[in-house]
């Protein structure tokens, strides 16, 4: 999968898992795979934070501050395209 190809999180479980069968079948070089996972670990960090806002959203019933909602979990697009994939 190329990088131009990623529009949602589920493509990015996709690259990881590409990387990881490249990588054991000497397909690609190691400091390119250390590089992949560097920015997956980033992308992660980031969807946690996300998943912690909504969590305390939900725990405090919207009373602290508006989060916003947990939608389309494996759908967000990871660019600011126009269009949501359903």
């Amino acid at each position: 999968m190329e990088a131009n190809q990623l529009v949602t999180f589920g493509d990015a479980r996709r690259m990881i898992l590409d990387t990881i069968v490249a990588l054991r079948d000497d397909k690609m070089d190691v400091s390119r795979g250390m590089a992949i996972a560097a920015n997956m670990k980033v992308l992660n960090d980031s969807v946690q934070v996300e998943i912690n806002a909504a969590k305390m959203a939900l725990a405090t019933e919207g009373k602290a501050h508006n989060f916003g909602r947990v939608v389309g979990m494996g759908q967000r697009l990871l660019a600011n395209s126009g269009e949501q994939v359903a």
